[in-house]
């Protein structure tokens, strides 16, 4: 009788979870589920090798339906691990913010904890009234329009001894705030390039209006977030959280 395989699956899809997946783009279709699946739970690929085929999909159907939830809405306040979270945004920054977050974009999925810890900070003073709060079991995040949102609170000071640790706490985020926040912020730097550009005094008429061309663009296409490799992610099932396969025949 071949062996019984049991996964226990996480609540949720994190930071720390897309970090690992890593790039799949040199990747089979095989490699990729197997990619996922190490990802996502306590076995190493040479666990996996061992599993049959059968065992493989039908743990990887389980992984799918985490996956499936994953979305790239953007939410202005959120409490994670008993403390509520605002987003700084572009106008309520400091230029030593502006810089930090400049600089991790050159590689934003390498510093993506490191851009939440600057971009979220603790609220320090708000006025929420009767605002709605829209809870999971693992987070709870503030439901208003952005604009409207980021005038009701202020967040902590920035300070960069903070953001390390905070980072590290940041890891075990749901990968949806992390992208959407990250969404959000770029359509802004797009916004303003795109402003510059248009007021610049050093460029000719021509150059002006291919650079906004591009720029828009990238605005558009950041109306659509995808947060993971969707060719691997079709013909999703919805398992239970934990996957469970069955015993096998010799």
């Amino acid at each position: 009788m071949g062996k019984k395989i049991r996964v226990e699956l996480p609540e949720y899809f994190t930071i720390s979870h897309y970090k690992k997946m890593g790039s799949f783009e040199h990747l089979d279709e095989v490699e990729k589920i197997i990619g996922t699946i190490v990802a996502m739970t306590d076995y190493t690929e040479q666990d996996v090798m061992t599993w049959k085929m059968d065992d493989m999909f039908k743990v990887y159907k389980g992984v799918e339906s985490i996956l499936e939830d994953v979305n790239g809405e953007f939410y202005p306040v959120f409490e994670f691990k008993g403390v509520t979270y605002g987003f700084q945004p572009i106008s309520k920054m400091m230029v030593g913010e502006w810089m930090d977050c400049d600089k991790r974009l050159e590689d934003p999925i390498k510093h993506l904890e490191e851009l939440m810890a600057i971009l979220y900070r603790p609220v320090v003073k708000e006025n929420f009234r009767d605002l709605k709060w829209k809870a999971k079991s693992y987070i709870r995040h503030l439901m208003g329009k952005p604009d409207d949102l980021f005038k009701m609170y202020d967040v902590e000071e920035y300070d960069t001894e903070k953001r390390e640790w905070r980072a590290e706490i940041f890891k075990d985020l749901p990968i949806e705030y992390a992208m959407g926040a990250l969404s959000f912020f770029l359509h802004f730097v797009l916004q303003l390039n795109k402003d510059l550009v248009i007021s610049s005094q050093d460029l000719t008429e021509i150059q002006k209006e291919a650079m906004v061309k591009m720029l828009e663009i990238a605005i558009l296409d950041l109306q659509y977030p995808n947060t993971t490799d969707g060719s691997i992610y079709s013909e999703i099932l919805t398992p239970p959280k934990s996957s469970t396969s069955p015993e096998q025949e010799p």
